[in-house]
């Protein structure tokens, strides 16, 4: 009895568990209000890069999809996603919002820095979206200057986005 009991109460923990994580990837996160194109600067914080900022633009599109810049790379097959649920939120975990997609082109032309992936994590705060931005890439401590700008991920933080005008 108490095993069944016991099977019961996880049945309807994981069922809350995937109604909450449903809730939030189940339709497109974009509302009117984040649609449009989006400029800022972000500050670099990897140590082996000597540019200090990285400037981004970004469209999102009403179907989820962005597209502009990261740097001097082009995003490619960029998506605008939910990033947490309700329990997330409510736990200060992550951010909201997160766009996603590969880079055409080096991040940083002028030092031959480029990545594969780019992950920027968002929240909308004050009609601005306020996170940071991450790339694809391994962590090492210890590495020669070349290797880091070749493999390392590629790290901003400090990225205010806010709408440009049409």
């Amino acid at each position: 009895m108490k095993r069944i009991s016991l099977i019961v109460q996880r049945l309807v923990v994981l069922a809350a568990f995937l109604a909450a994580w449903d809730v939030c990837f189940a339709a497109s996160v974009v509302t009117p209000a984040m649609a449009g194109n989006w400029k800022g600067t972000a500050q670099v914080i990897v140590s082996w890069c000597h540019q200090k900022d990285l400037a981004v633009s970004v469209d999102i599109h009403a179907d989820g999809s962005v597209t502009g810049k990261i740097g001097d790379a082009t995003l490619i097959n960029g998506r605008f996603e939910c990033n947490r649920g309700w329990l997330g939120r409510k736990q200060n975990l992550a951010t909201d919002y997160l766009i996603n997609g590969r880079l055409d082109g080096a991040i940083v032309a002028a030092e031959g820095i480029g990545r594969n992936e780019v992950f920027v994590p968002l929240d909308l705060k004050d009609n601005a979206f306020v996170g940071g931005i991450n790339t694809s890439g391994s962590f090492c401590l210890f590495s020669f200057e070349k290797t880091r700008k070749e493999k390392m991920g590629f790290s901003a933080r400090s990225l205010k986005l806010v709408r440009s005008s049409p």
